[in-house]
């Protein structure tokens, strides 16, 4: 009976190491492509002031300048603030 105990003891402490060491695989490989990101480079949105990725920013030409911004409705907004 005692083995039977130590047996099953043994059985759950198996089963929770290994699933404390699957998840911290899990959230390392998940940081990965947060340290990627963080050596792109980043622009301003001159409307709402917060920084994007520039590969992943809207783009316009407004009087001559190329503008970035976070979003379509946030260059939506500059535009029609500063028509020429």
């Amino acid at each position: 009976m005692r083995s039977l105990v130590i047996f099953i003891t043994l059985v759950v402490l198996y089963y929770a190491i290994k699933s404390v060491v699957r998840s911290a695989f899990r959230s390392y490989r998940e940081e990965e492509p947060r340290k990627r990101a963080q050596g792109e480079e980043m622009v301003l949105d001159p409307e709402c002031r917060t920084y994007v990725i520039k590969a992943r920013a809207v783009t316009r030409r407004i009087n001559g300048s190329v503008l970035s911004f976070c979003s379509e409705a946030c260059a939506q907004r500059y535009e029609e603030a500063h028509r020429a």
